[in-house]
């Protein structure tokens, strides 16, 4: 992943010594914040935050309602739901891009959260994609390729090549195969 600047998770469980295993986990990748009760992530929930760990049960405000809040102020992070409530259609209604059942080991968490940021980069990628490709179908619309040995067609013709393979690598590195396999069909270049 090309991002800049560290991602920053925030992992909301009243599970403190829970919350802290979290964070270590995470802590060779990711800048992590801990709040243990609602309450608390709606001070963190800062616009650095990429990505909250959302505990379902929490005291006072449960993590739904808490997940309801995030949606409505169109936060632009995602959500991974970890709880130990069990599996149930209920989930099928909630806006999180995961949902992981207690225990979570390390490798379970990173891989989760690993998928959740590949996923905002694809879509990221194909949005400019998409818009690169609409500037040059409006070009040629428009124009004939110049002689020069530089022209608008050359540069839009370079950059649909590189997110093109930009989009292969990030779609190759999602660590769930399904996944992988899903999003490679969503998106063919050829």
């Amino acid at each position: 992943m090309e991002e800049s600047d560290e991602q920053t998770v925030l992992i909301v469980d009243d599970e403190t010594s829970l919350a802290e295993l979290y964070a270590d986990y995470l802590s060779d990748d990711y800048a992590t914040k801990i709040a243990s009760t609602s309450g608390e992530a709606l001070v963190e929930l800062t616009p650095d935050v990429n990505l909250v760990l959302l505990d379902r049960r929490l005291p006072g405000m449960s993590g739904d309602e808490l997940l309801e809040h995030i949606q409505e102020w169109e936060t632009d992070c995602q959500v991974i739901m970890i709880t130990a409530v069990d599996v149930d259609a209920d989930i099928i209604e909630l806006p999180c891009e995961g949902y992981l059942q207690k225990p979570v080991d390390r490798d379970e968490l990173l891989a989760a959260v690993e998928q959740a940021f590949l996923i905002d980069t694809y879509e990221r990628l194909v949005f400019e994609y998409y818009e690169t490709q609409k500037k040059y179908a409006a070009l040629e619309a428009e124009f004939s390729r110049g002689k020069a040995s530089e022209d608008p067609f050359d540069r839009l013709e370079r950059r649909i090549g590189e997110l093109e393979d930009e989009i292969g690598r990030t779609v190759d590195a999602f660590p769930d195969t399904e996944m992988r396999d899903a999003f490679r069909g969503l998106h063919r270049t050829d």
